[in-house]
């Protein structure tokens, strides 16, 4: 509970206004002062008990029973029976709700996997054998469970957490109801909870004290985005960002990416600014703030979810460079290979408008002597050109490839040396599927995936195809496919969509990878939604070769080790594709 007053200056003032301030103080006071006589593990108890209830018990799981009242009353009331008196209560709750009888749904399963399902926790809680022997039930006889907190969407395969309430008002209460939303959703629905790092109840408990000490929504903001990063998934973020706020509205002056572990200056952003500190384009930075990149890094790394290394550095971008404080000192190289130490000033972060962040920078290809603008702008089609020949082989830009023109596309070139595949946009549209017609000669099976047990939360479904029944395979009986090496370009950028169309083409007889390790974040954006009304993004579906092997957090490994030095990125040469046209070469 919490009162909320509006006072205009211009209206008659009211004398009993500091009584009803002090009302309201105290009000807030005693809930707070009520969350803190919870222990830690009582709590860690609760959230473990509420979200088991949440997504198992009939009345609950089908919206009969407004849960988040339940526990935002238990912490007003306080810890007066122990975790075990609180558990008994709910139970008591539940039961005089009535619910609805589901009937058993088909869900198509190949078969289920119970490596993210565990609730052994049960028999350790210090609660009464009855209420031990209640919860188990709940799990090991599952009966007329609903989805109104879990599946929404009606779409038989995706999390969706629609129905969660949003609140206006900001208590410690309601934050706590926050980690348990967050945790316990991620508990049931994040089908590769198995491959992190840590336990997530050791999360759960490593929370609870963060949570606690929240006081404001800056506080806030940095739980959630610490707590969001401990998924390492690289899909992971709020659709709302938080950073500008925990990591800082200023940035740097220019635009850089970071290579062979320095940060190389490829672009200004305050002309004034870049002068002022004697910084050019081309410049390398090898300090900031007297510490190396490398020890930069894991001080803002802790906000950020990356699947992998790769990841890790590819979004330093966000933050390395981002703060509140008005200049920062960096050491380095001039590009005339004189060394400086400077004091930079930062300028606003503009972030959405610069091309460096995530597409594929403006490079071009240095090749046999002659230089190739392979990158063209269709100015008519408002994307770029799909393809581009070199000599007696041909480039295409996967992410502007469409799938009507893939057939004469590859009936154009199907007599070249060979082709090369640049993975490093992206582009989702299953139609694309069609350029495997012409590379392999029969059809085959890519990839499964597992999606959520709805009926059973924490056990997942192995289905026996990646996007449906109508893309189960790629490919097509052809007696003639194309016979030309196969190449593909593959980096940190590729992710997702570009992952599972890099999981097909390994299916290519003798294809090459070229490039860096990939992103290791696969299966669609799925969200939670905060109280505050934002939504944290994850991947919700698990995606994996046929024989069940990740690329989650593995991403895809290349077959030849590539990655842009300090030379060839300020001469903007893309040392990918002059890789994969050389081993095209090679081939008799």
């Amino acid at each position: 509970m919490k009162i909320s007053i509006t006072y205009s200056p211009k209206a008659k003032p009211n004398p009993n206004m500091k009584s009803i301030i002090l009302i309201s103080f105290l009000i807030t006071s005693t809930l707070s002062a009520q969350l803190s006589t919870f222990s830690d593990r009582e709590l860690y108890q609760m959230g473990k008990v509420w979200g088991l209830m949440k997504y198992y018990n009939p009345a609950v799981s089908q919206g009969k029973t407004d849960w988040d009242g339940v526990l935002l009353e238990s912490f007003r009331s306080g810890p007066k029976e122990g975790v075990d008196g609180l558990v008994k209560n709910w139970l008591s709750k539940v039961d005089q709700q009535k619910f609805d009888k589901i009937a058993e749904k088909d869900n198509e399963c190949d078969s289920i996997t119970l490596r993210n399902f565990d609730v052994s926790w049960i028999d350790k809680l210090k609660i009464s054998s009855e209420n031990k022997t209640r919860l188990t039930k709940l799990v090991n006889q599952p009966a007329d469970v609903g989805s109104f907190y879990s599946n929404t969407a009606k779409s038989g395969i995706y999390f969706s957490s629609a129905n969660e309430k949003v609140y206006e008002s900001f208590s410690k209460e309601v934050k706590m109801l926050d980690l348990f939303r967050i945790w316990n959703a991620v508990e049931y629905f994040y089908p590769y909870k198995y491959l992190l790092d840590h336990q997530w109840d050791e999360v759960l408990k490593k929370y609870i004290p963060l949570f606690r000490k929240i006081n404001n929504e800056k506080d806030y903001e940095s739980a959630v985005m610490q707590l969001t990063a401990e998924l390492q998934d690289t899909h992971v973020g709020t659709k709302k960002t938080y950073q500008y706020n925990v990591v800082g509205k200023l940035s740097s002056p220019f635009t850089f990416q970071i290579v062979e572990n320095k940060v190389l200056i490829t672009g200004i952003k305050d002309e004034a600014k870049m002068k002022k500190a004697s910084l050019e384009v081309g410049d390398l930075i090898t300090k900031i703030n007297g510490q190396s990149i490398l020890k930069n890094i894991p001080k803002r790394s802790k906000y950020f979810a990356f699947s992998n290394k790769s990841v890790e550095l590819r979004e330093a971008y966000s933050y390395l460079f981002s703060g509140d404080e008005q200049t920062f000192a960096v050491e380095g190289i001039h590009k005339n290979g004189e060394k400086f130490r400077t004091t930079v000033e930062r300028t606003k972060r503009i972030f959405d408008d610069e091309w460096d962040k995530d597409g594929i920078p403006d490079l071009h290809l240095v090749y046999k002597g002659k230089t190739y603008n392979y990158l063209t702008y269709n100015e008519k089609e408002s994307r770029l050109n799909p393809s581009f020949p070199i000599d007696d082989k041909v480039y295409f830009e996967f992410s502007s490839l469409k799938g009507a023109e893939i057939p004469s596309l590859m009936e154009q070139y199907k007599n070249t040396k060979g082709i090369v595949f640049d993975l490093r946009g992206y582009n989702d549209n299953g139609s694309l599927l069609k350029v495997f017609d012409y590379l392999l000669a029969n059809p085959v099976l890519y990839g499964i995936k597992t999606q959520p047990n709805f009926s059973q939360p924490g056990k997942f479904c192995f289905v026996d195809n990646i996007v449906n029944k109508e893309y189960k395979f790629a490919g097509k009986d052809n007696p003639d496919p194309y016979k030309g090496q196969v190449v593909v370009l593959i980096n940190e950028h590729t992710v997702s969509a570009e992952e599972m169309w890099a999981m097909v083409f390994k299916k290519v007889p003798n294809v090459i990878f070229v490039g860096s390790q990939t992103a290791g974040a696969d299966g669609n954006k799925t969200s939670i939604k905060l109280t505050d009304g934002n939504k944290i993004i994850f991947s919700g579906l698990g995606i994996y070769y046929p024989d069940g092997g990740e690329t989650q957090r593995i991403g895809i490994k290349p077959d030849v080790v590539v990655r842009p030095t300090i030379q060839s990125t300020r001469n903007k040469e893309d040392l990918l594709l002059l890789k994969a046209l050389e081993l095209i070469d090679q081939k008799k």
